[in-house]
């Protein structure tokens, strides 16, 4: 678990410089602080089996993936933060309060798997936890 937080730690990536940043609206509710670690999103990141028929007695789980995830304040197109999620599909960034969008995607830069933002209500003193569902588009 040690090797896995390390791992996790490198590669996290805080877009935002300490004190703050405007997206092109200027406005500030685009502000956002540097990130405390008493606060923020974690969870997992997971792709469907890609199992084009799915039956009761032939299960077809989902699996980890690791993917990138960028996240912006809600209703701004600026990016605050970014991380990787490692070979499990976990991930834990440190965000303040407020209301973010996760926009994931795939490590391969193809179409699939695809994966639809995700807004978040991050609260203080709290981990808001996320799963990010990826599609393989195998129907």
């Amino acid at each position: 678990m040690r090797h896995r937080l390390l791992a996790l730690s490198v590669a996290l990536t805080v877009i935002m410089p300490t004190g703050c940043a405007r997206d092109r609206s200027s406005g500030p509710s685009a502000q956002v602080t540097a990130a405390s670690s008493d606060s923020g999103i974690e969870g997992r990141t997971t792709v469907d089996g890609g199992c084009p028929v799915i039956r009761d007695n032939s299960p077809c789980p989902d699996a980890p993936l690791s993917a990138r995830l960028t996240v912006t304040r809600q209703g701004f197109d600026v990016p605050v933060a970014s991380t990787t999620s490692d070979s499990d599909g976990r991930f834990r960034l440190p965000l303040p309060p407020g209301r973010y969008v996760v926009h994931p995607s795939n490590l391969t830069g193809g179409i699939h798997p695809a994966a639809a933002p995700i807004e978040v209500q991050v609260s203080s003193g709290a981990y808001t936890t996320v799963t990010v569902p990826f599609d393989t588009g195998i129907r």
